[in-house]
């Protein structure tokens, strides 16, 4: 048995070919997201157990082996980044094309929705709307001067305007969370924040999630067959006033 992390939040176990992850930080949506993106035959790991208690839920799943791109992606050349990122976009393709019964609730797997910001996680939800989505992301720190809401307000409501997808979204899509071995993506991890959002959702938390890997960023036109540029610059400016 490998302890990977360990907190009373977190816990994450290795025992022979499977990972216990269990905690009160985890959820049951994120089995349920699993479970959903296997229909599309994305690389994620199967779930063979569930349990969930007031105070935690435990998730059983495939250990899948490999190297955490977070620490492969340092030591790689520009052609191996690039190969990378290739690859990861057609993960990020192939979920878009996902159906679901549910999609026209905007938030997690028959749960709510959860912006995950600088500290903490915000939940809210399920939206019937884009508009109301981006009202729950409208949550300014106080104080904040009524001219700055009042453009945010009108910047994420130009957001909302016109016909806006709700796709399948991971909503953490880091080098920490994907598994990589001989040049190929193995796995797609940490589906805690995945549901179905706004088309340009992956987009703007793609820039706002850490990483270590300086130049990941930069390969944003290789990952995403899309850009949004006017919700990345109004997601970065509400990034400025929003609680953390």
């Amino acid at each position: 048995m490998l302890t990977f992390g360990k907190t009373s939040e977190c816990q994450i176990i290795r025992n022979g070919q499977t990972v216990r992850k269990r905690g009160s930080r985890v959820r049951i949506e994120e089995s349920r997201a699993l479970t959903f993106a296997h229909s599309p035959q994305l690389p994620v790991p199967r779930v063979h157990a569930v349990t969930a208690s007031s105070s935690e839920t435990e998730i059983v799943m495939d250990f899948i082996d490999g190297e955490c791109l977070e620490e492969a992606w340092q030591s790689m050349a520009s052609e191996q980044k690039q190969s990378i990122a290739v690859q990861v976009r057609q993960i990020v393709t192939t979920m878009r094309q996902a159906e679901s019964d549910s999609r026209s609730k905007i938030g997690g797997f028959d749960g709510p929705a959860r912006d995950c910001r600088q500290f903490s996680d915000y939940c809210g939800g399920p939206f019937e709307s884009v508009s109301e989505f981006n009202l729950f992301t409208l949550d300014l720190l106080r104080g904040t001067p009524l001219a700055i809401r009042k453009t945010l307000a009108d910047a994420l409501a130009a957001c909302s305007s016109g016909d806006v997808r709700i796709v399948l979204t991971h909503g953490d899509l880091t080098p920490r969370n994907i598994i990589v071995r001989e040049g190929r993506v193995r796995a797609l991890l940490d589906w805690e924040y995945a549901g179905w959002y706004p088309e340009y959702w992956e987009y703007v938390k793609f820039f706002e999630r850490p990483t270590d890997c300086r130049d990941w960023k930069d390969y944003a036109e290789v990952l995403f067959d899309t850009a949004y540029p006017r919700e990345l610059l109004t997601f970065q400016a509400l990034a400025r006033w929003q609680r953390p």
